[in-house]
């Protein structure tokens, strides 16, 4: 049995938890709500192509929310996500509330040259901080081809890193709370099934960190100047607190139901009827999901600035179909 190198930079994490927890009064900066509902089909359809990889992650996590302290759960969240991404290094950061900068408090595989030079990311001239600005997963093939690296590029040497993907982890909110990186020694991508079920552990285990927090909230990006992920308007918006809420319930409702739902498919395999009744199912899933799309495009448009009141060419958010999988079409 291999010895983990998982480990977590002790001072760090007690001073950026410990700003966290203090952070509870402070105003919510959530991902927007049409990426994360179109987030969500991609998930539903990820169970339907990939139920039993799914279950693995969701697996995975459940053994996390076992764990009594978050220094428990830090490095063993590393070492699942360097596995899944067959790569070599890893580490996660979390969002100091004071000023929305990236604290490393969990690595793996690293010497200190990278562990100091990473320390704390405060702008986007990093792969990290690139996925923090558009709180989107971040995937950079080979270090050495991205001019927007080279400032890092003496410590990737060194450290032995050619690529790199970030995956921002957030809670049951869709607040961003950090930052879930791999990087691998040899250049190229993740296949995109292995950066879907990235996205889908990253933001199961942000649920699970966010807890330790104690549900702290985050203020300021420390990239941008504004929340992180909130449409620029965001701060001048109108949109009530309660219907943001609600609407940020109901998406989470529906992706733990969608993922359990999907889940049963496979085991309908000899009796026709059941299996086209969880198809039903999950259909009327999808069409729920199109009916919130088209809420979270409203209040969206309705309470942006006025040139912005289209889905494109204005701050409203752009947003794409719910499901690539065909309505009706019964599982083989």
């Amino acid at each position: 049995m291999s010895v983990s190198t998982s480990r977590n930079l002790s001072g760090p994490l007690e001073r950026v938890t410990a700003a966290c927890r203090a952070a509870e009064s402070c105003p919510l900066r959530p991902v927007p709500e049409a990426g994360r509902v179109d987030q969500l089909a991609a998930y539903i359809d990820l169970a339907l192509d990939e139920p039993t990889a799914v279950r693995k992650v969701r697996d995975a996590v459940a053994e996390l929310a076992e764990a009594s302290h978050l220094h428990t759960v830090l490095p063993r969240a590393v070492e699942t996500a360097t596995a899944l991404m067959g790569a070599e290094f890893g580490n996660i950061q979390v969002v100091d509330p004071r000023d929305g900068s990236l604290v490393l408090v969990t690595q793996s595989g690293f010497g200190t040259g990278f562990l100091d030079h990473f320390a704390v990311v405060s702008d986007d001239g990093s792969v990290c901080g690139q996925a923090a600005r558009q709180s989107a997963q971040a995937v950079v093939t080979d270090v050495r081809d991205d001019s927007a690296l080279a400032q890092h590029q003496k410590v990737f040497r060194t450290a032995g890193v050619r690529a790199v993907q970030s995956t921002p982890l957030v809670d049951h909110a869709g607040r961003l709370i950090g930052m879930i990186s791999t990087h691998a020694a040899q250049p190229g991508r993740p296949s995109d099934r292995d950066l879907r079920l990235m996205e889908l552990y990253a933001g199961l285990v942000g649920e699970v960190v966010a807890r330790h927090l104690g549900g702290a909230s985050y203020v300021t990006d420390g990239l941008t100047g504004s929340p992180l992920g909130a449409p620029a308007w965001a701060e001048r918006s109108s949109i009530e607190p309660l219907t943001r809420q609600i609407l940020s319930d109901t998406i989470n409702r529906i992706f733990s139901a969608g993922l359990r739902f999907a889940g049963t498919l496979p085991l309908f395999t000899e009796d026709g009827l059941a299996a086209r009744r969880v198809q039903a199912g999950i259909d009327e899933l999808d069409e729920t999901i199109h009916a919130i799309q088209r809420a979270a495009l409203d209040l969206s448009t309705s309470h942006g600035p006025p040139d912005s009141r289209t889905v494109r060419g204005g701050h409203g958010p752009d947003i794409p179909a719910a499901s690539s999988r065909q309505q009706g079409t019964a599982p083989s």
